[in-house]
């Protein structure tokens, strides 16, 4: 809910004593429309009518008074920016506060339940996790299958090269008693083991230093022009919040790029919903103000003719006297 801000030594004001209540009364309302519509305290021309109760004329005094200015297609509140928040504002509280509540919920009655949401992304992408979980401890119950064959010049530690023993053994050899020595008598550290390859297939922490390149900037004005930097930082604390291996992804852009997609169409579902409740409250006041208006015509025909009938009634009375 967004506020409309009014100072609390407004009714002293000279702009406010210049004009009148009913005047003051279509500033405060349409306030509190521009604050829900998020106009930046713009007010379109076809609305003024609506808000002012058929009296657009109050305006005009609003105008003569310098509580709004004329602008193109409608009017503009007088310093608006200083006294209540921006539209961009508003989103990023919403979006940080809807992005906290998801973490939040899911925490509580999912994680804390031990379910899976089809419709929650956090449920999703740990599910993925899972799946990468089964993945890897399939290819480590086999000790000897070997996904990626290492290369002639480096061979597999876990397999002993059975022609060590022959150049331990021969002096001519000018390897000498170290098997993994090289030529220059230095020993090479660098080659993989079984457990340092199982640790980078379960992938890894988010890097502290996580941020958002120029590539993802360009892929979320594509597919999620509705997210920003309270987004992205939710996603940053989410995921360095959840412990062990559930926190470890092996491609953390795509993790992101996930998290941005399903924020963006649960935010553009959600908006368009407001949108059209929004529509039709506003066609059910045009329609009772027509009403009121329809109204107001019959009463005055009604006066009209019994103001002639009247008349009439006057004359017959002095002619027949006459």
């Amino acid at each position: 809910m967004t506020w409309f801000k009014v100072d609390d030594s407004f009714h002293s004001h000279p702009k406010a004593l210049a004009a009148s209540l009913a005047a003051l009364g279509l500033w405060s309302v349409a306030g509190a429309w521009a604050g829900n519509h998020l106009t930046d305290g713009g007010i379109p021309d076809h609305v003024v009518p609506l808000l002012s109760r058929g009296q657009p004329e109050l305006a005009d005094e609003l105008v003569a008074a310098g509580l709004w200015k004329r602008v193109e297609g409608g009017y503009q509140f007088h310093e608006w920016a200083e006294r209540n928040p921006s539209r961009s504002d508003v989103e990023a509280t919403r979006s940080q506060s809807s992005s906290g509540a998801i973490v939040g919920n899911h925490r509580r009655w999912h994680v804390a339940k031990g379910i899976v949401k089809s419709d929650c992304p956090l449920c999703q992408e740990e599910q993925e996790q899972d799946s990468d979980r089964g993945t890897d401890r399939g290819a480590d119950s086999d000790p000897d299958r070997t996904p990626n064959p290492p290369g002639p010049s480096r061979p597999d530690p876990a397999r002993p090269d059975p022609s060590d023993d022959t150049r331990r053994q021969d002096p001519s050899g000018g390897v000498g008693g170290d098997a993994d020595a090289d030529a220059s008598g230095q020993t090479d550290t660098t080659k993989p083991t079984k457990s340092t390859k199982k640790k980078t297939d379960r992938g890894h922490r988010l890097p502290d230093d996580f941020a958002v390149s120029e590539e993802m900037a360009a892929w979320a004005r594509e597919n999620a022009p509705s997210c920003g930097r309270a987004d992205h930082e939710a996603f940053c604390d989410y995921w360095r919040s959840v412990p062990g291996q559930q926190g470890r992804k092996r491609d953390w852009v795509a993790t992101w790029r996930n998290w941005m997609r399903r924020e963006h169409e649960r935010r553009t579902s959600r908006t368009s919903h407001t949108r059209a409740r929004s529509s039709t409250t506003d066609d059910r006041a045009a329609q009772a103000l027509e009403a009121g208006r329809e109204a107001q015509r019959e009463r005055e025909s009604h006066e009209s003719s019994q103001h002639e009938i009247q008349q009439q009634q006057a004359l017959a009375a002095l002619t027949g006297g006459g």
